[in-house]
Parts: C-alpha cells; sequence; structure tokens
C-alpha cells in the first residue's frame, strides 16, 4: 500500500501528490520548480561537484521548466485545459514550416531563373555562377521560416532560443567548446600516430568553406533538427525520445555525402547527435549550438585539412595533413568523426550532459505523465484563459 506524506503549506498540511515528488524529485531535493504557479521561478543551485559548477559558469545556470505545463521556456505555452490546441501541435508546426520553405524556394527560385534566362544564362551557369547566393538564401529563408512560425503558430514572441540578448554569451560559448573539442580530438590522434601535419597552405581561401561547411551547415542544421525536429518531439513524447529520435536522423542525413560510411554515420549521431541535443537541452539557445557546430566544421577543415563527415575525397585547408593507420581508428575517408577515438570522447560529453539534465529535473516527460501530474494538482496548470491574451 502506498503511503501519501504530507508537507505544510500556506494554509495547513497537505497531501503530497505525484507532482509534488516530481518537483521536488527523489530525496526532497528541489528541482528548481515553483510550487506556485505565479511564483517566480529560479533554477536550483547546482550541487553537481567542480565540473557542474565550470558548467554552469560556462553557459549560465538552465531554466527551469514552467509549472504550468511542465515545458521548458522554448516550448509554445500548453495551459490545462487546453486552449487553441492546434498551436502546439507537432504537425502542424512541421507542415507550418516546410510550407513556408516551400513556397519561398518556389517564388525566388523560379523569380530568379526567369531573369537570369532572360539574360541568356542556363539553369546549370546560375548554379555554378550563383552558388553562394543560392546558400545565402537557403539560410534566410530557413531563418525567417523558423521565425514565422514560432511567432505567429506558436504565438511566442520574442523567441527564447534565438533572444538577441543571448546571441553573444550563446555564440562564444558554442564557438569555444567547438575549437577545443576538435583540438583536443586531433591531439589526441596525433599522439597516437594516426594524424599528420605535413605542411601548410597559406594559399589556400577559406570562404566558399566558410560558408557552406560553416555559416549554412551550422545555421540550417541546427535550426532544422535541433530547432524544429527535436523541439516537435521533446513536446509531445519527452526529452529522451526526443534526443533518440534528432540523433538518429542527423547521422542518417549524412549518409548522403559522397565519401559517407554507415560506421560514419553512426558516429555522428552518438558523438554529435547526442551531444548536440543534449547542450541545446541544457542551454535552450540555438546560438550556442550553431556555434559549436560551426567551429566543429571549420576547425576539421579549413584549419586542419581534414574531410568533414565525409563531405569529399580529400580534405583541404591552411594546414596540410594526413590520416593513416586503420579506418576504425583514425576515420579514414570519412575523417576523424568516425574515429573511434572521437566517438568514445564526445559521447562521453554528451553522456555526462544528459546525466546533468536529469539530476537537476530538466528532463521533459512524455505529454501524458505531464497530463497525470498537473491533473493531481488542480491549483497549477490551471488557466481560464490564454495569458498570451
Amino acid at each position: 500500500m502506498e503511503m501519501l506524506g504530507l508537507f505544510q503549506g500556506s494554509q495547513g498540511f497537505v497531501k503530497k501528490t505525484p507532482l509534488d515528488e516530481f518537483i521536488r524529485g527523489k530525496g526532497g531535493r528541489d528541482r528548481g520548480l515553483s510550487m506556485n504557479r505565479d511564483a517566480q521561478q529560479v533554477p536550483a543551485p547546482s550541487s553537481g561537484g567542480r565540473p557542474a559548477a565550470l558548467l554552469d559558469r560556462i553557459f549560465g545556470e538552465p531554466r527551469p521548466l514552467r509549472t504550468l505545463d511542465l515545458l521548458p521556456p522554448d516550448q509554445p505555452l500548453r495551459p490545462v485545459p487546453p486552449i487553441r490546441r492546434w498551436r502546439y501541435n507537432g504537425l502542424v508546426r512541421l507542415l507550418a514550416f516546410a510550407a513556408i520553405l516551400v513556397v519561398g524556394a518556389i517564388v525566388v527560385g523560379f523569380g530568379a531563373t526567369v531573369v537570369l534566362n532572360s539574360l541568356g544564362m542556363s539553369t546549370d551557369a546560375i548554379l555554378d555562377r550563383f552558388a553562394g547566393l543560392v546558400q545565402v538564401t537557403a539560410i534566410v529563408g530557413v531563418v525567417l521560416a523558423y521565425w514565422l512560425v514560432g511567432r505567429f503558430v506558436e504565438q511566442r514572441r520574442p523567441l527564447f532560443e534565438l533572444a538577441a540578448s543571448r546571441a553573444g554569451r550563446g555564440l562564444l560559448c558554442g564557438l569555444g567548446l567547438g575549437v577545443v573539442l576538435m583540438l583536443g580530438c586531433a591531439t589526441l590522434l596525433g599522439v597516437l600516430g594516426v594524424f599528420r601535419i605535413e605542411g601548410f597552405n597559406a594559399g589556400y581561401s577559406p570562404w566558399a568553406a566558410l560558408l557552406s561547411l560553416g555559416f549554412s551547415a551550422a545555421i540550417t542544421e541546427e535550426i532544422a533538427f535541433r530547432g524544429i525536429l527535436f523541439r516537435l518531439v521533446e513536446g509531445t513524447l519527452g526529452s529522451w525520445i526526443a534526443i533518440a529520435v534528432s540523433a538518429l536522423v542527423f547521422g542518417a542525413a549524412h549518409l548522403g555525402n559522397p565519401e559517407a560510411t554507415w560506421f560514419g554515420a553512426i558516429g555522428i549521431a552518438l558523438e554529435a547527435g547526442v551531444l548536440f541535443a543534449a547542450l541545446y537541452a541544457f542551454t535552450r539557445s540555438l546560438w550556442t549550438v550553431m556555434g559549436l557546430h560551426f567551429a566543429w566544421n571549420v576547425v576539421q577543415g579549413p584549419v586542419l585539412g581534414i574531410v568533414v563527415s565525409g563531405s569529399s575525397a580529400q580534405g583541404n585547408g591552411f594546414v596540410q595533413s594526413s590520416l593513416t593507420g586503420p579506418a576504425w581508428l583514425s576515420g579514414g575517408q570519412f575523417g576523424i568523426e568516425a574515429s573511434a577515438v572521437t566517438i568514445v570522447v564526445l559521447t562521453a560529453l554528451g553522456g555526462w550532459l544528459l546525466v546533468e539534465l536529469a539530476r537537476r529535473g530538466l528532463i521533459v516527460q512524455p505529454f501524458w505523465v505531464r497530463h497525470r501530474l498537473l491533473g493531481q494538482r488542480p491549483d497549477l496548470g490551471r488557466v481560464v484563459r490564454d495569458p498570451r491574451g
């Protein structure tokens, strides 16, 4: 027989419900959730030792889940009982994002083709000559589609994960982490004798790689895989399933690269898919994961001259380098992201972040668990009108 504990509230002794246990956490430790939905939510102090304290110092203390719906601040408000249910339906938001992209691509692409064809340029010549412009247009289109969905479908203003006030710290922390991780992995492989620096290429021009491997990959992929896929799955099925799904899809997406391998795709799913999703769940900042992704690719490619995710047959950068030894150790034709050393080190880091998320009570539960928890505390999660007005 389950015994219900008691806690003293503002109006005497009240039975403790499963939601109270969820908020307090095991052993009575506060998860950083306010018992009063109108009270200011203040994250619980970190008690995970020096590594956890360093994590907070670098990225800032994470925001707690809202008591109104047990969701993080990058999700649209989901009061109980539901109000305007379609606004937070994951499929509706995904279709809206895709529709805006498709319509924008058709309008811009058709208009540009007609104008340039009238000037005597073929479609192939247009794509070859204006490849950079096409990538810039794609970046702008993805960002605009995401903003429109967040602003008008989800009714969020501003978008917490893209708030301008969080851009500086987020980008700097992400860039710094990416540089440290990639240089660290390359150093380990150098010590093992599989990564060798053979010279320098002072005449190398990095601009095309910075646009494609850097800005385009970092911005469009992070919005697509973390901003859209991870967020939408998490809002319905919870953090654990969202991390798994986004990581697997992210890894599979790299199978289309010219020098892709199954081992490399699995490595990407583990070392990058899990790590990027965990870091996003901790910071709720697309700026941070964009910075990490940018540095991750640029340090490998334009800086160290290593093939990035099997995107080409040969690496090219300021450093002339080579990978030797067995493919499982060096990464082979896919690059160091397929090295067992890189996979183990970065997956371990991602795993530690997942432990921190669970320890701090930042894991979002599936919708049926949230509904059950909220239903057992009638003074929480109940509204009579949409707080957005």
